[in-house]
């Protein structure tokens, strides 16, 4: 049967985080594929705090999670594959959800030992990208014109709705990135 631990620890991670609190993993360190510091381990086990303020570069996907943190001042690569965690809890009320082995899991992609990501620059995947719009006044590519620029797909002239005026104190100067609303 397929595990549920890659489907139910990203979604306790984002309700945890959600809520503005900590969520820390509990770590089977001598599982294949994990790469934890060893000086922190305790009885074969390892508690890892993974709230976006105390980890750098991470990425969590269905075979595993990976990021960076310092463990005594030292940066540390962290791997760990979804067949290693044995629970993901909220430090702050206790909460969360332990994943004892079951016979017959199976994971995705393997049994669950991915190979960490390489060290160095994570691949970026769907972040947010920011970029300067050029202020042109034609008609952009959706065949929408910018709000100062007249109307829209719906016929609507600026002057119409509200939403569409561009911003008091005209939006960044002259020659300067600014923003507009598109719809």
């Amino acid at each position: 049967m397929l595990s549920k631990r890659p489907y139910l620890v990203p979604a306790f991670y984002d309700w945890i985080v959600d809520q503005g609190h900590v969520p820390h993993l509990v770590v089977n360190a001598e599982a294949d594929g994990v790469m934890v510091p060893t000086a922190f381990v305790e009885d074969g086990h390892i508690q890892l705090n993974i709230g976006p303020s105390a980890v750098r570069d991470f990425h969590m996907d269905r075979s595993g999670i990976s990021f960076e943190a310092r463990f005594a001042g030292q940066p540390e690569r962290i791997h760990v594959p979804m067949h290693a965690i044995l629970a993901i809890v909220d430090r702050d009320s206790g909460q969360g959800a332990t994943f004892p082995d079951e016979p017959g899991e199976t994971f995705p992609e393997g049994e669950g030992a991915a190979t960490p990501p390489p060290a160095g620059k994570p691949e970026r995947k769907g972040g947010p990208h920011l970029r300067a719009v050029p202020d042109s006044g034609a008609e952009n590519p959706a065949g929408e014109e910018t709000a100062s620029g007249g109307s829209s797909r719906s016929g609507k002239s600026s002057d119409e709705d509200p939403d569409d005026d561009p911003p008091p104190g005209g939006g960044g100067g002259k020659g300067g990135p600014s923003l507009r609303v598109i719809k």
